[in-house]
């Protein structure tokens, strides 16, 4: 009787604490929707949204994307105004090595853009410290460095600072080369 009893209490305390836990994933995925706010159409048109900079069929014209191909599209304020892109169809495979296997690994192609407005040289040298294979880029605004690990551009240019994410390759030159020519358009539109 007493070992019935203490299997009863045994397992109420499961189903307790499990249910303590998703209610706690559930809360902090409602807390990062509530943080991520999408845009409204408004600010989408607006010069401080960089879904504004360049339109998505020069984007894929630069980064060599089919132009049937559908993108998912978010303009969203986190800490700054961020422009997501990820094409449907468009994807590359890259190779992994997990337990002694070699695997493939397929992801969809992906760019994003944020916008810093009012920036100097301080923030930008506190934005690229994160860089642990950092790369000073000539010819890109004020100031640009690459980081291949992070697939990222990051410049200053005009009093902005632009954080440009391009991963359309396995191939960290090929990701670059694109990003670089991305920037030069965008700095035109700033």
């Amino acid at each position: 009787m007493k070992k019935s009893l203490l299997l009863i209490v045994a397992c109420i305390f499961a189903i307790a604490c499990g249910n303590s836990e998703t209610s706690k994933a559930e809360s902090t995925q409602t807390e990062a929707i509530t943080n991520e706010k999408e845009a409204a159409p408004e600010v989408i048109e607006s010069a401080s949204s960089p879904c504004g900079f360049v339109t998505e069929e020069k984007i894929k014209e630069i980064l060599g994307i089919p132009a049937d191909d559908l993108a998912e599209i978010k303009d969203v304020v986190r800490t700054y105004p961020t422009c997501f892109y990820k094409w449907k169809t468009t994807a590359f495979t890259t190779k992994k090595t997990v337990a002694g296997q070699e695997i493939s690994l397929n992801y969809p192609a992906e760019a994003s853009i944020v916008l810093v407005e009012n920036a100097n040289e301080k923030m930008f040298g506190i934005s690229t410290k994160v860089y642990k294979d950092g790369v000073t880029v000539d010819g890109i605004g004020d100031m640009a460095t690459w980081g291949s690990r992070m697939s990222q551009l990051t410049f200053l240019a005009k009093g902005t600072m632009i954080h440009l994410h391009v991963r359309i390759s396995d191939d960290a030159a090929a990701n670059k080369v694109k990003a670089v020519a991305l920037a030069a358009l965008i700095i035109e539109k700033l």
